[in-house]
């Protein structure tokens, strides 16, 4: 797995969203690296990580990023990362010191009890689709993660330009983060973490809605939250001073 070091201080590790590479990270890494030694992990079959066969299955991934990341670190996730996060913060609660979840949520899907969610059928769509034709797929989902943003132009842009930046995603790898997405359902692991944890997300997401929020403190009613307006899916891109004051404030609060 390829993990990219930089900065120096306190360790923070950062997991990307699904599609997506450390990369996406560009602008923010350069100002939280100064005050921290970021590990920047490309997700296995994104960036430049290779693929094996059942490399995103849980257990196995976990397994991973156990052994290649440190043994205590402040924990930043966006979307599919920060799903990841909460199994990481799950599975090993002494090691990560306090965890960030950007436009991320414990379920993804809608059910009976979380209606904060999306549909299922969205993603099953989506996992029809890369079959048939990958590079369209993704740009509708790089479209979706970008609209109702006041600087959606901007946010498609700088995604774009990342996703340009490494070879593709290998599709099993793309097909296993939508199996997580869709069957993942962290809400009473995450009732239950013991660090402290934050929640940002845009007002404008159309991946999240806002009462997302609301559900997630009745689960674990110390959590912070942050809301960012005009902001959509991708909030450290088009506002990524007010995403790095409110990480920083975070963690050394």
């Amino acid at each position: 797995m390829h993990i990219k070091k930089m900065g120096q201080g306190p360790d923070l590790v950062m997991l990307h969203g699904w599609s997506m590479h450390s990369a996406v990270w560009h602008n923010l890494a350069e100002e939280l690296a100064k005050h921290f030694t970021l590990h920047l992990v490309d997700l296995p079959g994104h960036g430049q990580s290779n693929w094996q066969h059942g490399a995103l299955d849980l257990d196995v991934l976990i397994g991973r990023l156990g052994e290649e990341l440190p043994e205590s670190a402040y924990w930043l996730g966006w979307s599919l990362g920060g799903l990841i996060s909460i199994v990481f913060a799950d599975r090993f609660p002494e090691r990560v010191t306090k965890l960030t979840l950007i436009a991320a949520t414990p379920c993804f899907v809608k059910t009976a009890n979380w209606s904060c969610a999306m549909e299922a059928s969205v993603f099953n769509d989506f996992a029809a689709n890369l079959s048939v034709n990958q590079a369209e797929t993704l740009h509708r989902f790089l479209l979706l993660q970008a609209r109702g943003s006041q600087h959606s132009r901007d946010t498609i842009r700088q995604l774009a330009h990342q996703l340009a930046v490494e070879q593709p995603p290998v599709l099993d790898a793309l097909q296993a983060g939508l199996k997580l997405l869709i069957e993942l359902d962290m809400r009473e692991p995450l009732s239950t973490l013991s660090c402290p944890v934050q929640m940002i997300l845009g007002d404008r997401d159309t991946l999240i809605p806002e009462a997302m929020l609301l559900a997630a403190k009745q689960l674990h009613p110390k959590l912070q939250t942050r809301v960012l307006a005009g902001a959509g899916h991708a909030p450290f891109i088009s506002q990524p001073l007010e995403c790095q004051q409110a990480i920083e404030q975070f963690i050394n609060e």
